[in-house]
């Protein structure tokens, strides 16, 4: 049994949850560029225990928007893939990358062949 008391001095120190998250518990609201961060290495575009698959593409599409630095956005496409291993969030990004600068778009999508591999009619 855990002793609550042993603690309990720490919780003045502490800040306090500022929102829910989709298990309805208390959680911190991360800024814009954290949570896209977060969202692009573990998001799964699969309905999972909390949330369905429209329910994460509209949570990155929200994300996108209110981020506007395109850089960050090509890097975490590459981070995504390179390093938390995901397929369809890379995809993604790179799709909204296209749309809004077609150089970083090529750096990060075309011109890595790591990242390119998930796309079998793309040509390096």
């Amino acid at each position: 049994m855990a002793n609550k008391s042993l603690f309990s001095s720490l919780k003045a120190f502490l800040p306090r949850a500022t929102v829910r998250n989709e298990a309805g518990g208390p959680a911190y609201a991360l800024g814009p560029k954290h949570a896209l961060a977060q969202f692009a290495a573990t998001g799964c575009f699969n309905g999972t225990y909390y949330a369905d698959a429209e329910s994460q593409l509209d949570t990155l599409k929200s994300l996108i928007a209110q981020v506007n630095d395109n850089v960050f956005l090509a890097k975490l496409a590459v981070y995504s893939r390179e390093r938390a291993f995901m397929k369809d969030m890379p995809a993604a990004l790179t799709a909204t990358l296209a749309a809004r600068d077609t150089v970083l778009f090529r750096q990060a999508f075309v011109e890595r062949s790591t990242t390119a591999a998930f796309c079998g009619h793309c040509s390096r």
